[in-house]
């Protein structure tokens, strides 16, 4: 437990570190759907149309989006090797006759390459992951310790008051 606490201040500093640090600005105009202090999250941890915009410089949201901004940005690391893997299975897994084991393929490629992400040791790299996170639990849905680790990235992101980047969630 200390551990993970421990590796979860770590990361949750340099994520302050690595994302211009203090506070996010205070919103001039409230959603009349959402309270003051919500920081409503969707059931795969992303954040709600109500706080997409603040989202936006950390890998969701609409401004980033539509700028062409973090949304779209691409890791700072190659990883072309897990790409290729990915896009291999996941093609097999979206073939018609798919079966479990391609569906299961598809999520440890997606598992593998989050991890990665993960174990560099970048915050800035986290949005990544959990997009990776994200898309592998749709085809695996009961990988818990994918699920464990997606979750202990949401809660660094939630205690340091950051928004959880939505990257992963859209359909």
């Amino acid at each position: 437990m200390k551990k993970l606490f421990l590796a979860s201040a770590f990361a949750g500093a340099a994520l302050t570190a690595s994302c211009g640090g203090g506070q996010p600005p205070v919103a001039t105009r409230q959603n009349s759907n959402a309270s003051a202090n919500s920081a409503q999250t969707s059931l795969q941890h992303g954040t709600s149309p109500a706080n997409l915009g603040a989202a936006a410089s950390h890998g969701g949201g609409a401004a980033g989006a539509a700028s062409g901004g973090a949304a779209t940005a691409k890791p700072s690391v190659e990883t072309a090797e897990l790409d290729a893997r990915i896009e291999k299975a996941e093609a097999k897994a979206k073939a018609s006759g798919a079966g479990d084991a391609d569906r299961k393929a598809a999520a440890a490629a997606y598992f593998a390459r989050a991890d990665f992400y993960r174990d560099q040791g970048s915050p800035s790299l986290y949005k990544f992951a959990l997009r990776d996170y994200r898309i592998g639990l749709r085809y695996d849905p009961s990988a818990r310790e994918p699920r464990e680790r997606m979750d202990e990235i949401v809660q660094i992101y939630q205690s340091m008051g950051r928004p959880v980047p939505d990257l992963g969630n859209e359909q």
